[in-house]
């Protein structure tokens, strides 16, 4: 990282960050082409879960290749002065690499979805049609790495 003075090193600021932030993109690559993709997710235990399609281009290129990477920001504000060239931006980030796998089990993908759920929602009491459980294919990223930035100033 250039900017060491914006590194958060704090294990338990990282995590609040995953914990707060409202989407998640992530970026995959196949055949030497990127392509990144914003995701609603749920984190727990250094894993990230999305629920998605059984088929789409994002699937297709985790077939491929299942490295991936992902970012999570909060907090962003924009800093506003008299000059543009010297706006910034407030706000905290996490920046990680993993490995994708995708679950199709049920018992599993009941479990995934509950994480996904409880990001959003204090006491999410769903109930999943076994249609819905039939449609959906979850992503779950195994976090190897990741870094937190922080531009508060």
């Amino acid at each position: 990282m250039r900017r060491i003075d914006k590194e958060i090193t704090d294990r338990d600021a990282i995590e609040a960050i995953l914990n707060r932030g409202e989407i998640c993109r992530i970026a995959l690559s196949s055949d030497n082409h990127p392509y990144i993709v914003p995701l609603v997710y749920g984190y727990r235990d250094r894993c990230l879960y999305f629920h998605s399609a059984q088929e789409g281009k994002k699937i297709e290129m985790i077939r491929e290749n299942n490295r991936v990477c992902f970012e999570i920001e909060c907090d962003t504000e924009l800093v506003r002065g008299e000059n543009p060239c010297l706006w910034g931006m407030k706000y905290k980030s996490v920046i990680g690499f993993g490995i994708a796998t995708l679950i199709d089990d049920t018992r599993e993908k009941l479990q995934a979805m509950d994480i996904i759920m409880a990001h959003y929602a204090e006491k999410p009491n769903v109930a999943y049609s076994e249609d819905f459980l039939q449609s959906v294919l979850i992503i779950k990223v195994e976090i190897e790495q990741m870094t937190g930035k922080a531009s508060v100033d």
